[in-house]
Order: C-alpha cells, then structure tokens, then sequence
C-alpha cells in the first residue's frame, strides 16, 4: 500500500498467531502485506522453541513508510521472533519512518523478540513504538539493540549523523503498566553528546524480561558494560554499552539462555544457538 503523504512510501505490516499443535509451537492466522513478509515457524530437531522471521523485502525504512507488526503467542507456545537483519533507517526529506508492534502473550506462553539491531541513516527520522500485553503467567523477553549509523565510511562516516530517534515501549500486565522505555534523542550529535550518551562506545542496548534473571550472569567480555536493573513489579530491565558485535552477542546470549531455562530448568543450554541446527550466518550468532 502506497502511503497518501509520501508517493514513494511503503505501508505494510503482518499478523502473526502462534498456537499449539500437540507440543510443536505452528502458524496459526496470519496476515501480511508487502512489504512485510514472514516464514512460517521453523521448528528445529531438539529444540523447545520456533524461530518466525519477519522479512522487509525493499532497502529498509525509507522515508514515510510505516510497518504495523502484531504477534498473539496463544496459550503453551513457545518462539523466537526476530528480524532477517538489522533495521536500516534511510534519510527522511519529509517525515518519519516506523515500525510499530503490537504484541499478547497469553498465559504459560514464552516468546522472545529480538526485531534486529537499528542503523540510522544520516538524517534518518525513525519512531519505534511498542505495545505489550501479558497475561498472568506469560514470559516474554524484548530486546532493542541501536547502533551508530554507517560509521566505516573514512570521511563519509555517518556516526550519529541521524536526525531524530524515538523510542516509546510500553508492557503492560493485565492492564497495569509494568514497564516503559521513552526517549527521544535529537541528532546529529556533536563529540560532547556522544561521550554524554555513549561514553565512547558505539552501541546500546536494553531487554526487558519478565520475572527476575539468573542470579549470577557471566561476565561480560572486557570493554563490555552491562547493568541489570530489577523493577518494581518483579520484571528485570538490562542494559548494556560497547562494541556492536559484543553488545549483539551478549544481549542474545543472555535472552536466549534465560529462555532456555524457563523452558528446561537452570542447566539447560540456550534456545537455538547451542544446538548446531543453525548455520553461524544469523545476525544473532
């Protein structure tokens, strides 16, 4: 669908319910409209969960276009819904670009999103907006990673050469807000502001898990600054600083092993990237 105020613009989105099948998490509904594609769920020998990728099939978010993405993960299900690739943001002349998501987790359901790292564009204008509904006993983890832009340039670097970037998510718990990520940063960013943000480093990143994590995490590699911040409502936030590559891995690492034992106890190994079924070519390895 064309967008009505940017004659180039794309409008597309997907709907996405995951239900049971025996003990195989399957497609159940589902809707999607160019240019958002999805696979169904693979399902991998030995593994508890499915892997859904959500597929954009143009350069990336261009200006004006706008992705609507819904996830309903029924009741025993058990997924990974991630992204083919990191998100890149391309330069806006009029307006905005977004990507929207509406997600339900319904009870003893466990669904982990990882929508893919955000590489803003120089005078790129992006607003990201998400929505979490949980049911009592759901399990759910969120996990946003930003990046500088295209920075491996030499003096066409974009290193936080975006124009503005907001972030609004929000999980709420049989209606009560449990969680709320908002910022909006305001570009391009001079040394001062980098440092401010950053402290030197070229990526961030946060998860959102509900209930509370492992106790004791393993130490993140040198250079790598991690914090867990534990809510009020029980749930657990965890933010990290560093190196793209490092804070990539170690964000995975620490979703898909918490998942990994919720479903199969505090020794079972992570979702996924442990079992050999995946070849090392995905942005999560």
């Amino acid at each position: 669908m064309l967008s009505a105020n940017h004659p180039a613009a794309r409008v597309g989105g997907a709907r996405v319910e995951l239900e049971l099948a025996g003990e195989e998490t399957r497609l159940g509904a589902g809707y999607q409209q160019v240019p958002v594609r999805f696979l169904p769920p693979f399902a991998l020998p030995n593994e508890p969960a499915c892997l859904l990728y959500l597929i954009n099939l143009t350069a990336g978010l261009l200006d004006g276009d706008g992705h609507l993405i819904e996830v309903l993960a029924r009741e025993g299900t058990r997924a990974l819904v991630t992204g083919q690739s990191a998100t890149r943001v391309h330069p806006a002349v009029k307006g905005f670009s977004t990507q929207q998501w509406d997600v339900e987790v319904e009870s003893d359901a466990c669904l982990v999103v990882l929508p893919g790292p955000v590489i803003p564009y120089k005078e790129s204008r992006y607003y990201q907006r998400g929505r979490v509904r949980l049911a009592p006993r759901a399990r759910m983890i969120w996990g946003d990673i930003w990046l500088p832009g295209r920075y491996e340039r030499a003096e066409l670097s974009e290193l936080f050469q975006f124009e503005r970037i907001v972030q609004d998510f929000e999980v709420h718990r049989e209606g009560r807000l449990v969680y709320r990520d908002r910022f909006v940063w305001n570009g391009p960013w001079t040394s001062e502001e980098i440092e401010w943000h950053f402290g030197r480093q070229l990526a961030a990143a946060s998860l959102f898990v509900t209930g509370a994590i492992a106790e004791s995490l393993p130490a993140p590699p040198p250079g790598l600054v991690r914090s867990v911040f534990p809510l009020e409502s029980g749930d657990t936030c965890l933010r990290w600083c560093g190196e793209p590559s490092a804070v990539t891995t170690d964000l995975v690492q620490v979703a898909l092993s918490q998942a990994g034992q919720w479903t199969g106890g505090s020794n079972a190994p992570p979702w996924l990237v442990a079992s050999g079924n995946l070849a090392p070519n995905h942005w999560f390895f």
